[in-house]
């Protein structure tokens, strides 16, 4: 769509479209919560586990100062949670696409996948040319990503009161 404007002298703008981050894109955020689910114990996790998860796997650097933490190599105060809102509108389309579903584990909320969740998280892991870097991280440090070590991360970075 053009716009004119007629002044003095003549302006026109004319709209271009602009590119979208790929964590924004619902078609790159949910297939990779589908992988974050499926690599956890009982295909199921907490929100705080998947914000980690999320910022994680954002970008190179973020997923190599989470692996840092992981060994010991730095410590949990260094890293920096947080928390996007357009990550929540993914729980939601997860859930209202009948793809995850919220329950109670260990008295706290957490989202699994559903069947068909699960039927969808197998066939993204065996397609060898999606989300390549970001499985990568998930096979290696998933495991490690416990409850207890998001907890962990979580109490390091409460401000004392």
């Amino acid at each position: 769509m053009s716009y004119k404007i007629h002044t003095d002298r003549d302006f026109s703008f004319e709209r271009k479209p602009s590119p979208v981050p790929g964590d924004l894109r619902i078609g790159w955020r949910i297939p990779l919560t589908l992988l974050m689910l499926n690599c956890s114990r009982g295909k199921k996790a907490s929100l705080a586990k998947l914000n980690l998860l999320n910022d994680a796997l954002r970008s190179e650097r973020s997923r190599e100062k989470l692996s840092k933490i992981i060994r010991g190599e730095t410590a949990l105060i260094e890293w920096r949670m947080r928390v996007e809102p357009a990550f929540a509108r993914n729980m939601d389309l997860l859930t209202g696409g009948q793809l995850a579903e919220w329950k109670v584990a260990n008295g706290k909320a957490a989202i699994c996948l559903t069947n068909k969740g699960k039927d969808i998280a197998d066939r993204l892991e065996n397609d060898e040319e999606s989300f390549m870097s970001e499985k990568a991280f998930l096979r290696e440090y998933a495991s490690k990503i416990t409850e207890g070590f998001v907890t962990q991360i979580l109490l390091a970075n409460k401000a004392p009161s």
